[in-house]
């Protein structure tokens, strides 16, 4: 008989949203490498695509049921706390009457979507994979959302904490996320905790010639030296030290700063760029997900962040795109495993935030020297093939679904 998976998520394909389509990878993966029988429960299409799609629809064998969910504004508070949570409670309803799965998998989005679980093995005996793509209540307090000592961050500690102790595996995406969860939970059991990264579809994602990328034609890109920042524009984010290296760079007008998708600060950075008056930064919207290895592709090199705080609470999936990509990258922000990755495997760079001119002195340097750059980029490749990649991660994933269902 098959396994039967079913995986609650407030965003998936052909919605744009990390989370979504890193899941709609791994359902794929699991489907047809391992003929599990993989149902998706998730909202009518809201972050980038907004439109309709039909309730329940076969995609790949995936069997996908959307259920309504308000469209407000993604990137304002009150808008994105809406429709969280009127998805959470149309979501809680219909798990609450549906047919039992083998096991569930319900990363944190919703933040408290792994409730359900929580729930459903108390009334049903249900078994459920906690997958913490973020650390919360932490990361609502640190952006100022809730009070850190209010009766709202109070009752979400505590619903975190019983969502995690009924889990029969918690997923990390880091060992930093790990070892912070511990901090704040200490009773949880070593044998729940398990550390998964993200990952890329090396089917999708693979280095591409600059010579043969037709987006450098399509976007008027052709022989500039371009340092590409590709996906969310979040809140966890930090920009400033960019657009100060882009100001830094401005004489140079061989140099683009290229910022691909949108988010909550896109506003801000936006903002920053007239602020400085730039003439060398572009601005694009989300790219085709087929598309990808020519929009990654790009680049030159890769910027990704985090804000001062956050570098234990979160863990930007664009990495794995960027080493798929096969290009060097930059990160900028406190020590945590993107640091540790650049110094390691010789992959990319690490600075800290605020300091744009030894960002500015690096791309100088990359430019100059194109085979440090095609060296770097090697490198990243090598790692993503290695550790990164779609095949070995759903093996991971198949092996941890299989011991949660046997224990």
């Amino acid at each position: 008989m098959r396994k039967k998976l079913k995986i609650i998520t407030q965003g998936f394909y052909p919605d744009i949203t990390a989370t979504g389509e890193l899941l709609y990878e791994l359902a794929r993966k699991l489907a047809d490498k391992y003929a599990m029988e993989i149902s998706v429960l998730t909202a009518q299409p809201g972050f980038v695509l907004k439109k309709n799609l039909p309730a329940c629809e076969n995609i790949h064998g995936i069997k996908v049921h959307r259920v309504f969910t308000s469209r407000f504004d993604k990137n304002s508070f009150v808008g994105k706390v809406l429709n969280s949570w009127i998805f959470f409670i149309t979501a809680f309803f219909y798990s609450l009457f549906s047919k039992k799965p083998d096991y569930y998998l319900i990363p944190t989005s919703p933040p408290l979507a792994p409730l359900i679980g929580t729930v459903l093995k108390l009334l049903k005996g249900q078994k459920y994979i906690y997958l913490m793509h973020d650390i919360y209540p932490e990361i609502a307090w640190k952006l100022g959302y809730i009070k850190k000592k209010g009766i709202i961050c109070r009752i979400w500690n505590k619903l975190t904490r019983l969502s995690l102790e009924y889990a029969d595996k918690i997923v990390f995406l880091s060992e930093d996320m790990k070892d912070k969860t511990k901090k704040l939970f200490p009773e949880l059991k070593e044998l729940q905790l398990v550390i998964i990264p993200n990952w890329a579809d090396e089917s999708v994602i693979k280095p591409v010639n600059l010579e043969e990328n037709y987006m450098l034609d399509k976007f008027n890109l052709r022989n500039k030296f371009i340092v590409e920042y590709s996906g969310n524009i979040g809140r966890v984010h930090e920009f400033r030290t960019f657009i100060q290296a882009a100001n830094e760079l401005k004489d140079d007008l061989s140099i683009i700063f290229l910022f691909i998708g949108d988010g909550g600060k896109k506003q801000e950075l936006q903002g920053l760029v007239s602020e400085y008056r730039l003439d060398n930064v572009l601005f694009l919207p989300y790219q085709n997900r087929f598309e990808l290895a020519y929009s990654l592709g790009m680049g030159n090199v890769h910027l990704l962040s985090l804000e001062e705080g956050y570098e234990h609470l979160s863990a930007p999936s664009k990495l794995y795109g960027i080493l798929a990509s096969g290009k060097p990258f930059v990160y900028a922000g406190n020590d945590n495993y993107i640091s540790r990755l650049a110094q390691d495997s010789g992959c990319g760079y690490s600075i800290k935030k605020g300091e744009f001119e030894k960002l500015a002195k690096i791309l100088k340097e990359l430019k100059s020297f194109p085979e440090k750059q095609e060296q770097m980029g090697k490198n990243s490749r090598e790692v993503f093939e290695k550790a990164f990649n779609l095949e070995k991660i759903s093996n991971q994933y198949y092996e941890i679904l299989n011991s949660a269902k046997n224990t």
